[in-house]
């Protein structure tokens, strides 16, 4: 049966690729970002989330406005600056905030209320999420946070299926203008397919990393609904 999917951060990378598997399926997808990707059979929703609370507020609201039904929320945006934590601005900071876990909240309270069926959820992190790194302090615990938060949600009944999937470097224009080596990343179609695979079957909550070299998928952590880990 189609559904309403709501992709968050889905201008490029892997968000687009689901977007284009989505789609392709029957579903009706609504796609968010900075610029419009022309999806053929896609909504766009323009979407630009930065460090001031009064600007995000709004934009939140508009959005889910614009695009009722949700019944699976796919959260993929991400925003990251490098450097010791005394060289961030306050502006960097509080984007990277507001990107990684206020947007990912905020949606979270609104879609959860007005979700025709349980509300699923499907947050993509980063390897950033385990792996604490000395110029990564903020995007880290974003990362970290944004982790917690569909663990948590995994327990309240009434949310719908959580997916947490934790990539590990990926070949998007994400990295563009960075000096990132990003030959040996992994290519977005083939983590878009593993995280796909990962949604699928009976299951209330998974933990998953997608990782490279080689490039391979490790379930860290299944829980079905009675929130006991499925053998």
């Amino acid at each position: 049966m189609p559904k309403t999917i709501l992709i968050v951060g889905g201008s490029s990378g892997i968000g687009l690729e689901l977007a284009r598997h989505y789609i392709a399926e029957g579903h009706r997808v609504c796609i968010t970002g900075r610029r419009d990707p022309y999806m053929p059979g896609a909504l766009f929703f323009h979407l630009s989330i930065g460090a001031f609370a009064d600007q995000l507020v709004p934009a939140i609201n508009e959005l889910v406005a614009a695009f009722p039904g949700v019944q699976t929320l796919v959260y993929a945006a991400g925003f990251l600056q490098r450097g010791a934590i005394e060289t961030l601005s306050d502006e960097a900071l509080l984007t990277m905030t507001n990107v990684g876990i206020v947007a990912p909240m905020m949606l979270a309270t609104r879609l959860k209320l007005l979700a025709p069926t349980p509300l699923k959820l499907m947050l993509i992190t980063s390897s950033s999420q385990y792996t604490p790194r000395p110029q990564e302090p903020a995007y880290a615990a974003t990362k970290a946070g944004l982790a917690m938060l569909g663990a948590s949600l995994a327990r309240d009944a009434g949310v719908g299926k959580v997916l947490v999937a934790a990539p590990s470097g990926i070949r998007t224009p994400f990295w563009r203008g960075a000096d990132e080596d990003t030959t040996s990343m992994l290519d977005p179609v083939w983590v878009a397919n593993q995280i796909i695979e990962l949604s699928g079957g009976p299951f209330k909550y998974r933990y998953a990393k997608i990782l490279r070299n080689p490039a391979r998928v490790e379930i860290v952590e299944t829980l079905d609904n009675s929130f006991a880990p499925v053998v």
